[in-house]
C-alpha cells in the first residue's frame, strides 16, 4: 500500500517544485523584462514551496530518509541501539499524532480565510499539514512493524 503512496507523494512533491521553478522564472521574466509582476506568482509559488516539502517530509519517513545525529546510537551494542532507535520511533508516532490533529483543527479553522491575492480558501495550502503528517505517521507505523521482525534477540535462539 505505502509504494503507490510514495510515488503520488513524490510525483506531488516533483510537480510542486517544478510549478515553483516556473512561476518564480516568469516572475522573474515579466518583472525585469516588462515591468510587470502576475499577482498570482508570489502566492502560488509559496503555497507550491509548502507541498513540496511537506511531501518530502513524508517520504523521507517512510525511506528513513531524515538526517539524524548518531552519536548516541554509535556507542550503543546492536541489541540496546535497536531499542534506542525503536523509543525513538514511537516518540516519533506520538508527535506526528498531535501534529496530525493540530493540522486538521487548523485546516479547519482557515475554512472563514481566503488568499490575499488569489481569494481562495486558506484550507488548500494548509492541507499539506494533515495529508503530510498523516500519511508520515502511517509510513512509519508501517516501517516499525516491519522493523520489529529484524529484532536483535530473532536468530539468537
Amino acid at each position: 500500500m505505502s509504494g503507490w503512496l510514495e510515488r503520488l507523494l513524490r510525483t506531488i512533491g516533483a510537480a510542486a517544485l517544478l510549478l515553483l521553478f516556473a512561476l518564480i522564472v516568469a516572475q522573474v521574466a515579466m518583472r525585469y523584462g516588462f515591468g510587470v509582476t502576475p499577482f498570482f506568482t508570489e502566492e502560488v509559488a509559496r503555497y507550491a514551496l509548502v507541498w513540496s516539502v511537506l511531501a518530502g517530509v513524508a517520504v523521507s519517513i517512510r525511506t528513513d530518509g531524515h538526517i539524524r545525529v548518531t552519536f548516541v546510537p554509535d556507542l550503543l551494542r546492536p541489541g540496546a541501539r535497536w531499542y534506542w532507535m525503536r523509543t525513538l520511533d514511537l516518540l516519533t508516532v506520538a508527535l506526528l499524532l498531535i501534529l496530525t490533529f493540530a493540522a486538521v483543527r487548523t485546516v479547519d479553522f482557515a475554512g472563514g480565510q481566503t488568499s490575499d491575492g488569489l481569494q481562495v480558501s486558506l484550507q488548500y495550502p494548509y492541507a499539506a499539514l494533515p495529508v503530510a503528517f498523516g500519511l508520515g505517521l502511517v509510513f512509519l507505523i508501517v516501517r516499525l512493524r516491519r522493523s520489529w521482525s529484524g529484532r536483535p534477540w530473532k536468530d539468537a535462539g
